[in-house]
């Protein structure tokens, strides 16, 4: 981060803690008893996931027992994914306005969420942010916020070239949309970690968390899990 993109963070974050404003969800004037953009109310729309789910991809089970019967047959590599909300409602919402609408201060409200329910997964571990196409991008401002609020060590370690947007795409077209184009950057003697874990906004098909692993994998790491806000179930 620039001098200057530092002093307009600052800046944001100073007129955001006089300046509350509206709740991001209701429209409410915010207090300080809020939370980054969020009314105490609607903060308790935000239910983490829980049920039967899948131990490979996270979705919930329905009949299948521990592995869904989209993963016997998708050929992850990455060894979990665990996600902590589902992608509706209020959830989809703010990662909405994070991401597209420059709402960067609801980064700081999921690197918190995440820590408080989640810490267990990657407190010890190096994250690696999953790289995105825009210059403000909402996994790395997250990712930085868990590195500067809870000390969680954050690699950034891959790299995304080119590509078509995802949204539109089903998993085999997203894997081959995403064939060659992420890849492990670094300088000279840097050392890849035996373990990492990805983190990434939301969790739709698994074919960029795959793509990400491989390339990982390929690298020498030698366990890849991962990490979501949220996930389409």
């Amino acid at each position: 981060m620039t001098t200057e993109s530092a002093l307009v963070t600052a800046g944001r974050a100073m007129l955001e803690a006089l300046f509350p404003g509206r709740c991001l969800l209701c429209g409410s004037w915010l207090d300080h008893t809020g939370r980054d953009g969020v009314c105490p109310g609607c903060l308790l729309l935000l239910v983490p996931l829980s049920g039967t789910r899948c131990v490979k991809c996270g979705i919930p089970l329905v009949s299948e027992h521990e592995t869904c019967t989209r993963c016997r047959t998708a050929d992850f590599v990455f060894a979990a994914h665990s996600s902590l909300f589902s992608y509706t409602g209020p959830v989809k919402t703010l990662v909405a306005a994070l991401k597209f609408a420059g709402r960067t201060r609801l980064s700081r409200l999921f690197a918190d969420l995440l820590w408080e329910s989640m810490a267990g997964s990657f407190a010890d571990v190096p994250l690696v942010p999953v790289p995105g196409r825009r210059r403000h991008d909402a996994v790395d401002v997250t990712a930085r916020n868990l590195q500067a609020r809870h000390g969680t060590p954050v690699l950034r370690l891959l790299a995304r070239t080119g590509g078509k947007p995802q949204k539109s795409l089903d998993f085999d077209e997203r894997r081959r949309n995403l064939a060659g184009r992420i890849r492990v950057v670094g300088t000279p003697g840097d050392t890849i970690p035996a373990e990492v874990v990805l983190l990434d906004d939301v969790f739709t098909t698994g074919a960029t968390a795959d793509a990400c692993a491989r390339a990982l994998l390929s690298a020498g790491c030698r366990k890849v899990r991962v990490v979501t806000i949220a996930m389409e179930e």
